[in-house]
């Protein structure tokens, strides 16, 4: 996560974030409701679950849906524009929770959780072993021993075995007329198990077009390769998804996620 790229990516934010939730929705309807079902069913599985740490909680979206269901909701994220989006979201929905910027790799909050959420291809960002284990130790420190890890990564295999590195990701009319195209150019080094992710972003509101640009390094993880990281940081993988959703069983050549659930020693 190097200064040039964090700088890229930071102002990609500040052009996206405004319209995450619009998008999102437009690609894939029934994520937010189907990830909200699938984390509540999980936490009346394996709980109790009372209070909940998401380190990467984006416009907070998913997590309205668990605040509605009565649970305790924390959330963190590094970008700021994402927590004025959080807020807003809240505010909308007449729900409250404690929101604030925070670094996942270094993050301090109060108390021990009964579960920690890693969702949305954050935790791919911690590219170097060192964020990794930083990542994973905070993480560890957040949670009651016995307490859930839900990690929630891009399945990068079927990219990998049938690359489709340059291509269109959205091309979407919002309510306002705006037009967001959103183009995408990446590449893999296998060697370093990283994939180079970027982003075009071109928006267009009336004869003006602005255009942003990010490109980050994404750590590409296994079962196997992401089992032996949390078992060295003390937490026991216990569950494997495809998707944030009830019933998605992970399947490493056709899965779009691949989720783990773990338990802290």
């Amino acid at each position: 996560m190097g200064s040039e790229s964090d700088k890229a990516h930071g102002r990609w934010f500040r052009v996206f974030a405004e319209h995450y939730d619009t998008l999102a929705a437009a690609i894939e309807p029934r994520r937010t409701p189907n990830a909200a079902a699938a984390l509540h069913r999980l936490f009346r599985r394996r709980g109790p679950v009372r209070r909940i740490l998401d380190v990467a909680c984006g416009t907070f979206s998913i997590d309205l849906g668990l605040v509605a269901r009565g649970y305790s909701v924390v959330g963190r994220d590094l970008s700021a524009e994402m927590i004025r989006a959080s807020r807003r979201n809240l505010r909308e929905a007449g729900l409250r929770a404690n929101v604030a910027v925070a670094d996942m790799r270094s993050l301090r909050v109060g108390g021990a959780f009964d579960a920690l959420l890693c969702l949305g291809t954050a935790f791919n960002y911690l590219a170097s072993p060192t964020d990794v284990r930083r990542g994973l130790r905070t993480f560890r420190r957040h949670l009651r021993p016995g307490g859930l890890l839900v990690l929630d990564t891009t399945n990068f295999d079927p990219w990998i075995n049938n690359p489709t590195n340059v291509r269109a990701e959205v091309d979407h009319r919002l309510p306002d007329g705006t037009r967001l195209a959103i183009f995408t150019l990446n590449d893999q080094d296998r060697a370093r198990s990283l994939h180079v992710a970027r982003f075009i972003t071109a928006m267009q509101r009336g004869r003006n077009i602005d255009l942003a640009f990010d490109e980050a390094p994404l750590r590409i993880w296994t079962k196997q390769t992401l089992s032996d990281a949390l078992r060295r940081e003390g937490f026991r993988p216990i569950e494997w998804w495809g998707d944030l959703k009830i019933g998605a069983k992970y399947d490493r050549q056709r899965s779009p996620r691949l989720v783990v659930v773990a338990q802290r020693a």
